[in-house]
């Protein structure tokens, strides 16, 4: 396994405010880097935002802001929303910083060397929703298929890349790489466009100023793709720290949603071989949340604001209730009444109530010291091992919603083993005290485990419940190799607190 772990999110538009979308995005992403880290490896964490669309220019015209001034605004909100759903992240990057350009420009001059840039006239269909032109037989009634709003025809002089000459290269690529596109869904869909045949794509504009210079003809800037997708680059430092990028180059996994499929797919990896640079390893494609069951818009007001969810119910609250609800990979949906559920039956009743319950016996029955213990393993800790083992393959797959249903099997275990030992008889009888010490024990270490495994979901919660058990985080975060050591919790003083996580009251 490698000891580098390279993960980067798209990076955001910012000619709106962030929604729950960006934050499921955000939170999946750290989830992931969070886990990695639990293996002991190196992690680069990489966001930021796209600033230079003809859609943030619009924005800010409206907005009566100079677009730059705008830009700083809305990219501070997509910083705020990073912190308060606890991104760890590693670097945020604006395609507006002058690294970012000089990154953009090289990466132009690779191409059009090698010949794979040339001028032309263009005449089409452009979404400026999602930065694309369209060919007349993908559009629904004159409508962008992806945002389904009015296109606008769009007649310039543009510099082109070379798309179509990739085709045979990308197909082979996607041959010796199975997984290269992830779920296999997505991957599909590439196939199915690359049988189709590609088509050469715009890199420039000669209508805006706003933007990166192409660096032999300044009267045009780049063009949304060369521009944006180059953001993974300069990020982990290509031109400026050159062991930064040789540590972390190739990325290890590109998070996108699947509205940008194609757009890092098929294009980023035939731009990276047009410029001789290393492709990334794998593009990890995730669905839309829709809210009232539509695609979120702002046309329709259907907009979920992360901020007010993470006022009320706290960032690990949410950050459960997201990757549990909406298996990675595929559209989910999001309702306010399924948050509530969620929170008071898995966080309330089964986590909560379990930790409290346990805490409160060891403090009563053995005056807060989990015991040490004699005996044979009984079931309660066969499946506690056993969780550890499925959970780690699930994670690896980034089935996060299957690693927390697994987790919370042996939540429901702990739960029916305490009812079933009975720790308030066993204390009762002086003849039983080695069985309610083994007892004690065994959920001591379920709970131990459990908080292991949730840190990438609760960081919150996983480092309160450790430092409760007096299994203090050694280090960055909770390592899966700490769940080596059998009867850590033994000898150790808990401490009763107030509940994990409050019922909540609609």
């Amino acid at each position: 396994m490698s000891k580098t772990f390279y993960l980067t999110t798209a990076i955001s538009y910012v000619n709106a405010r962030p929604h729950i979308g960006h934050a499921y995005e955000f939170i999946a992403s750290d989830a992931i880097a969070r886990y990695r880290r639990m293996q002991g490896m190196k992690v680069f964490f990489l966001s930021g935002v796209d600033e230079h669309s003809a859609q943030v220019e619009r924005a800010a015209k409206e907005a009566g802001l100079p677009t730059l001034e705008f830009c700083d605004r809305m990219a501070a909100l997509f910083r705020d929303l990073h912190e308060k759903v606890g991104s760890g992240l590693n670097g945020f990057i604006r395609t507006s910083e002058p690294r970012h350009h000089d990154v953009t420009q090289e990466m132009l001059r690779r191409s059009y060397q090698k010949g794979d840039i040339y001028q032309s006239a263009y005449k089409g269909w452009y979404c400026y929703s999602c930065e694309n032109y369209y060919q007349e037989k993908e559009l629904n009634n004159g409508n962008c298929p992806v945002h389904n709003r009015p296109t606008e025809w769009i007649e310039e002089d543009n510099y082109f890349f070379k798309l179509s000459s990739y085709s045979d290269a990308l197909k082979r690529h996607y041959a010796e790489n199975s997984e290269f596109v992830y779920p296999e869904t997505y991957k599909n869909e590439m196939l199915a466009l690359l049988d189709q045949g590609l088509q050469d794509i715009s890199v420039s504009r000669a209508t805006t100023k706003w933007g990166v210079p192409i660096p032999w003809d300044e009267t045009h800037v780049a063009y949304v793709w060369f521009d944006a997708l180059s953001n993974y680059l300069t990020g982990v430092g290509f031109l400026k720290e050159d062991e930064l990028f040789h540590t972390f180059w190739p990325a290890n996994v590109h998070v996108i949603g699947k509205d940008i499929n194609r757009f890092h797919s098929v294009f980023w990896p035939a731009m990276l071989m047009s410029t001789d640079i290393p492709l990334p390893r794998q593009i990890l494609v995730h669905g839309f949340i829709y809210h009232k069951g539509e695609k979120m818009s702002k046309t329709i007001g259907n907009v979920v604001d992360p901020y007010s969810l993470l006022d009320v119910y706290g960032r690990d609250p949410l950050r459960y209730f997201l990757l549990r609800e909406i298996a990675f990979g595929q559209d989910g949906n999001y309702s306010e009444d399924a948050l509530i559920t969620r929170y008071n039956a898995d966080l309330a009743n089964d986590l909560g109530n379990l930790f409290s319950r346990v805490l409160s016996m060891i403090k009563k029955y053995r005056d807060s010291v989990v015991p040490h213990a004699a005996g044979t393993d009984d079931a309660l800790r066969q499946k506690t091992r056993q969780t550890v083992e499925t959970y780690t393959t699930q994670m690896d797959r980034y089935a996060m919603h299957l690693a927390l249903v697994t987790i919370w099997e042996l939540i429901s275990l702990a739960n029916r083993y305490v009812d079933e030992q009975a720790p308030w008889a066993l204390a009762k009888d002086e003849a039983k005290a080695d069985r309610l010490d083994r007892v004690l024990l065994n959920l001591a270490e379920a709970l131990r485990t459990i908080a292991v495994l949730i840190y990438p979901i609760m960081p919150d919660k996983s480092e309160d419940m450790l430092a409760r058990l007096a299994c203090p985080i050694l280090g960055e975060c909770p390592f899966l190799t700490d769940l080596d050591h059998a009867d850590a919790t033994a000898g150790k003083t808990v401490t009763p607190g107030s509940p994990l996580f409050p019922r909540i009251e609609k």
